[in-house]
């Protein structure tokens, strides 16, 4: 995978180092590997980094001597691809699939998955996640295919463009039909996975609107579509547990009327679907909007429920 700028009048003199850096958005760490590796080339030619460039010369890097082999094994295994190109790949991930390896498990991951993708497709495994869900949570994961194009990935996310859409069945109702949840999260204790909302936390902010509420076995239960400002971990989870209306399986978060619910409609995970994902494509600069339908058997069954139990839509 190469980079490959073709320097313009505004170029000329400029320092090899420079435009990478400064044009083409490498770190200095990501330039110092590509110039131990001498993948840097003009023309064809390699070249060192106080090269000055010419109008019309055409400067390259090549990024995958900069790659190292991932830490986890490539593996074949199904992926519902939504979309590719020469720097990304996005899935839509399944509930249930750690979205990457851990200590305690380093195969049967979506991250093996698609590094197994890559080296069959194009004979490189190198896969970066852009974004992670939660094991339960289903939808949208953008990989990036170099570190180089998981940084810009990144920067892109914190643009006013992005926009993240989620998808939830929660067990309770919210306090209105659509508001913004503004309260901070932070770690329940130090090494614990589990977060609270506390005062000390860190900002976190999440939009949402009601579209439709049920009565089933007694118990109110709201589909409702979540928009994030921003990623803290289980943000949408902890914000609506904190709110009295946990998301119908989510056994981290759920309390004994949400679990007893749960356990009678038989769902084991929490019903999360990250439906969306909509970000400035850094290799094109345009706006792109990832999709996910939701093709999970428990929020299916979800939708067949509404039908027969719906209460009421949200508003119009």
């Amino acid at each position: 995978m190469r980079l490959v700028y073709l320097a313009r009048p505004e170029d000329e003199g400029r320092k090899v180092y420079h435009v990478l850096k400064n044009t083409l958005s490498l770190s200095a760490e990501q330039i110092k590997r590509l110039k131990r590796a001498g993948a840097v080339y003009v023309d064809g030619k390699g070249v060192f980094m106080d090269r000055r460039l010419a109008p019309g010369e055409t400067l390259e890097a090549d990024l995958a001597a900069t790659e190292t082999a991932p830490d986890f094994p490539p593996e074949e295994g199904e992926l519902d691809i939504i979309f590719e190109n020469d720097a990304f790949l996005a899935v839509n991930k399944p509930s249930g699939m750690l979205t990457h390896p851990s200590r305690g498990k380093l195969t049967g991951t979506l991250a093996n998955y698609a590094s197994g993708y890559v080296l069959r497709k194009y004979g490189q495994p190198n896969v970066h996640c852009v974004n992670r869900l939660d094991r339960d949570t289903s939808g949208v994961v953008l990989f990036a295919r170099s570190a180089h194009y998981k940084n810009l990935a990144i920067a892109a996310l914190r643009e006013p463009e992005t926009e993240k859409v989620y998808i939830a069945y929660l067990a309770g109702e919210l306090p209105e039909k659509r508001g913004v949840i503004d309260l901070p999260i932070d770690r329940e204790r130090e090494g614990f996975q589990k977060r609270v909302v506390r005062d000390t936390g860190k900002l976190a902010v999440t939009r949402y609107e009601v579209l439709r509420m049920a009565k089933i076995y007694g118990e109110t239960v709201s589909e409702v579509r979540f928009r994030l400002e921003t990623g803290r971990t289980h943000q949408i989870r902890v914000h609506c547990s904190h709110l009295g209306a946990p998301i119908v399986g989510d056994r981290l978060y759920g309390d004994s009327r949400s679990l007893a619910l749960s356990d009678r409609l038989g769902i084991t995970g929490a019903l999360l679907h990250a439906a969306a994902l909509k970000l400035r494509e850094p290799l094109s600069d345009r706006v792109l909007t990832l999709r996910a339908p939701i093709n999970r058997p428990d929020m299916a069954k979800m939708v067949e429920i509404f039908r027969d139990f719906l209460l009421t839509t949200g508003p119009q």
